[in-house]
């Protein structure tokens, strides 16, 4: 377009102002970018409530502890390793939620999922198995544990958020059940409610990438190839778009033909696959495996399923986001302890409080997409008529016309 047709501000303060959101406003004309800066904004705003509340609790230290909070993550080899590390089976968890989104399907049986993936590749780690045997027998556990829900979704209409809730409670109580028929040698002398750590042999392997980044295995890798796998599925083939259709509008779906039972069965139990192998990852670092425990009075339900939705709905449910919203959430775990050092006052809960904060606005994150859309839409309407009026002018005045391209 002519910029001599382009409406601009006389008053340069406010002639740099409009060109930065003339620079957002071609942003958010591409695909994909507009959900990428409503995602920004929600983030953006956590950070600045982040800020407020530093001021409040120590105004004296606020600055530091704001530098802190944006920088620690950062600060060596060894945090942004850790970084890394726990963040992997947070993508795969945020990727099941996203996926089932998609077909406007809750899969709040995640948590089981990932409680009984993780409690099976375990045992067979500790049996000898090696540790791609165990990520496959992660991965169909959590997938069978999905597949109930979806099969009462799809044949009896059982709300899958109910069905999905008593499927964890039922996991639970199996999983302490089957504990206590272990035989001695996989469990722990002193706590018998508490697994051994899995064997070297069943642990991702580092394949190298421990030299550069500590902690780090092979799970990083397989976490981004299933991702990148599952944004082409979503965005580029048949059945993810019909996926996306029967979770739009089923009625449609329905009358293009389109197999729903099919698909609501599907989604949540390659869902709850990708939970079951979130599960193995976060009992098999290479280097410091964690144990698994299953009596009551240690939540045997893990925590990480849950944060899986956290991580989805950062990511507006884009595959690719969920690297970035696990990241941003770990990030900020990070510096809980340098700040709790840099003020007495900022103490662990701070940066639970902010990361809740931030995934409060985040659902707010259609109002910032419909906020974008209607600046987007009166921008065009605004030029459309500051061209329409020099064009009236140029005719009324005997000038030239003005060819609008």
């Amino acid at each position: 377009m002519d910029d001599s047709l382009e409406f601009q501000p006389k008053n340069p303060f406010l002639r740099f102002f409009y060109r930065l959101g003339k620079f957002f406003h071609k942003l958010n004309g591409i695909k994909g970018v507009g959900t990428f800066l409503s995602g920004f904004l929600c983030v953006l705003s956590g950070l600045v409530v982040a800020f407020i509340l530093l001021v409040i609790l120590d105004a004296q230290n606020s600055l530091k502890g704001f530098g802190i909070l944006m920088s620690y993550g950062f600060s060596s080899t060894n945090e942004v390793a850790r970084m890394i590390y726990k963040a992997t089976p947070m993508m795969l968890s945020g990727l099941a939620i996203a996926f089932s989104f998609k077909l406007g399907l809750f899969n709040i049986g995640i948590t089981g999922q990932v409680t009984i993936g993780a409690f099976v590749s375990i045992v067979l780690g500790l049996i000898g198995c090696p540790w791609y045997v165990c990520l496959l027998a992660g991965m169909v556990s959590g997938a069978v544990i999905g597949f109930l829900p979806g099969l009462l979704k799809a044949k009896f209409n059982v709300n899958e958020v109910l069905s999905g809730i008593m499927l964890n409670w039922i996991v639970y109580y199996a999983i302490g059940l089957i504990g206590t028929y272990l035989p001695s040698s996989m469990k722990q002398m002193t706590t018998p409610s508490e697994l051994r750590n899995i064997p070297a042999a069943a642990r991702m392997p580092s394949m190298g990438l421990d030299k550069i980044l500590p902690e780090v295995s092979v799970g990083i890798i397989i976490s981004l190839v299933i991702i990148v796998v599952f944004q082409i599925l979503l965005n580029h083939t048949t059945f993810g778009f019909e996926l996306k259709l029967t979770g739009s509008n089923r009625f449609a779906a329905k009358y293009a033909g389109m197999n729903q039972t099919k698909n609501i069965v599907l989604a949540l139990t390659i869902s709850g696959a990708l939970a079951g192998i979130a599960g193995y990852m976060l009992y098999s670092n290479p280097g410091y495996p964690i144990r698994f425990r299953w009596d009551s009075g240690n939540n045997s339900l893990i925590s990480d399923g849950f944060t899986g939705i956290s991580v989805s709905l950062i990511a507006q449910n884009s595959p690719v986001g969920c690297i970035l919203s696990s990241l941003l959430l770990t990030f900020i775990d990070s510096s809980q302890s340098a700040l709790k050092n840099a003020s007495n006052a900022y103490n662990a809960h701070y940066t639970e409080l902010i990361k809740a904060i931030i995934i409060y606005v985040a659902s707010f994150s259609s109002m910032f997409a419909f906020i974008l859309r209607k600046g987007y839409e009166r921008y065009d309407e605004k030029q459309s008529k500051h061209r329409q009026e020099i064009m009236y002018a140029s005719l009324t005045e005997g000038l030239e016309t003005v060819e609008v391209k």
